[in-house]
């Protein structure tokens, strides 16, 4: 199973928060009450989000954090790489892993293939449609 960081996760609820109304900027501590995670976890993201040009800052008495792309241009997987780079399923479909059952392994290229494909799947994934509340799937 695919396990991405709590970090992530709170990441990109901290953005489809920013999203749905993009133009108000929001302080740390507002986002914090707004979505009921603690101060210094909204400043983490923030400042990682913000160092990887996914959210920016505007200054002022009004001021706050803010996209830095309308949300069709911020896809999933920029937001996880930002976070927790590289994405991966195991660490062998790390182009240049070696590990000591190369040679016996079956599965490297299988594993490789599948990460591949859920990338592909976040790529294509953006923060606007994480923002519309979707039909609710059968599973």
């Amino acid at each position: 199973m695919l396990n991405i960081l709590r970090l992530s996760d709170y990441a990109v609820l901290i953005l489809i928060h920013l999203a749905q109304e993009p133009e108000r900027p929001r302080s740390a501590a507002t986002l914090a009450q707004e979505i009921a995670l603690p101060l210094t976890t909204i400043r983490k993201v923030l400042r990682i989000l913000a160092q990887n040009g996914i959210v920016r800052a505007r200054k002022g008495v009004l001021g706050g954090s803010i996209l830095a792309f309308p949300a069709e241009g911020i896809s999933l997987a920029q937001v996880l790489i930002a976070m927790e780079d590289p994405v991966l399923l195991t660490p062998c479909c790390q182009a240049d892993f070696r590990c000591t059952l190369d040679t016996i392994c079956r599965s490297r290229t299988h594993w490789m293939r599948i990460n591949r494909s859920i990338r592909a799947v976040l790529e294509e994934t953006t923060l606007a449609d994480m923002v519309t509340q979707p039909d609710k799937e059968k599973r």
